[in-house]
């Protein structure tokens, strides 16, 4: 009898090897400004393209996830007509905070296949601008699809991630300071950057103090909602050493999916994210001690705890100590976020994949952790229902 792995070759070629990240780009980000999607991911493509030293012209991909507060049945079309990009290859994800990761892994994969040669992939959404009044009910109502088993009863996704949480707690005899720590330590590191939409110094008492919004996520507990973009380019690594910005090789990468509702998961969390790491680990042939630097998915405190641990990264039970020791800052054992992650920055999901490419390069300038090789990038989808990781490196 053949294994279905011997039968396919599931995992036995790392069709990555040849891939590389070619150039990355961030829009700018303005709290009294109302700007598209479009025009955001229009910014950070053209960033990515300067950093790279290429035109559209050179371009023959775009994947990009699909704004929530500017719904478009096809984004990525709407992206390359802005661009004036002659795509082979394009769609737009619907993964929630696992498309940016996703995406870049789907073009390495439309390269390695000959389909395309150079792919653009971003992110971008208006949600702070567009979305009035109580924004979490505001994300709620547009939504795409329709839920007969939670959404109704008001399980809003803070409470998904809040149940995980009490879970979580319950299990390690955690208390709501030990969630507080990643967002005291992720202020630390926002405040380092000048553009940082939260730069106030931040306390453990004043992330307690603050309103609660799902038991035991307090309004602090929860990344702020805001505008966004960001892009990379992917490419042959051959192209991308042609080209203007040291290109970082994809070590290693990694999906894995579970149960998207609640009470169909077996255990909270469910093992997407630890089976995404393993995957990318296993391909890379690393293990999570050869990790220099993470940029983890931090929509909500527990969220970046659980990431270090599911990923192998820290011990179970660990993840709250790792933040409140110092561990995750910079000059730590392990610097976590780099930027302050969407802690400081807002629900911008792919704020986790230019970064990871800077400190890969080793020009992350204020942020840059000295000899860093490998760096982590995680992203996360629904209630940790799906999760992407790679592992990135010169």
């Amino acid at each position: 009898m053949i294994c279905l792995k011997e039968k396919v070759g599931l995992n036995t070629v790392n069709i990555y090897s040849s891939i590389a990240i070619a150039g990355v780009g961030e829009a700018d980000l303005f709290v009294d400004r109302v700007r598209s999607a479009k025009d955001l991911a229009v910014e950070a493509a053209l960033k990515a393209m300067d950093d790279a030293g290429i035109s559209s012209k050179e371009i023959d991909g775009v994947i990009t996830a699909s704004p929530a507060a500017d719904p478009h049945f096809v984004f990525s079309s709407l992206v390359c007509e802005a661009l004036n990009i002659n795509a082979r290859v394009t769609t737009a994800l619907q993964n929630a905070g696992a498309s940016p990761l996703l995406g870049v892994m789907y073009a390495a994969r439309a390269i390695a296949s000959g389909e395309a040669h150079t792919v653009l992939v971003c992110e971008s959404d208006s949600r702070g601008a567009k979305f009035k009044g109580d924004k979490i009910q505001a994300m709620r109502a547009a939504r795409p699809w329709s839920d007969d088993f939670e959404d109704p009863f008001g399980l809003t996704v803070p409470a998904k991630y809040a149940l995980i949480a009490q879970a979580w707690m319950h299990r390690y005899g955690a208390r709501p300071e030990d969630l507080a720590s990643v967002a005291v330590a992720a202020r630390e590191h926002g405040r380092r950057q000048p553009n940082a939409l939260k730069k106030e110094p931040l306390s453990i008492e004043a992330v307690l103090k603050s309103p609660m919004i799902a038991s035991p996520l307090h309004a602090l507990d929860c990344c702020p909602v805001s505008d966004w973009g960001g892009a990379v380019l992917v490419t042959r690594l051959e192209r991308a050493r042609d080209m203007r910005a040291k290109p970082v090789r994809i070590l290693g990468a990694g999906e894995g999916h579970g149960a998207y509702h609640l009470h169909e998961t077996r255990e909270l969390p469910s093992l997407a994210t630890a089976v995404a790491a393993k995957r990318a680990f296993e391909m890379a042939g690393l293990t999570p001690k050869d990790v220099d630097v993470a940029q983890v998915f931090d929509a909500f405190s527990i969220a970046a705890i659980l990431a270090l641990e599911e990923i192998g990264l820290c011990a179970k039970g660990e993840g709250a100590s790792y933040f409140a020791s110092g561990k995750t800052a910079l000059g730590g054992a392990l610097p976590t976020n780099t930027t302050g992650g969407m802690m400081t920055w807002g629900n911008a999901h792919i704020i986790v994949l230019p970064e990871a490419v800077r400190q890969a390069r080793g020009d992350a300038g204020i942020n840059q952790v000295k000899g860093a090789k490998v760096s982590l990038a995680h992203g996360i989808g629904g209630p940790m229902s799906l999760s992407s990781t790679l592992l990135l490196g010169q």
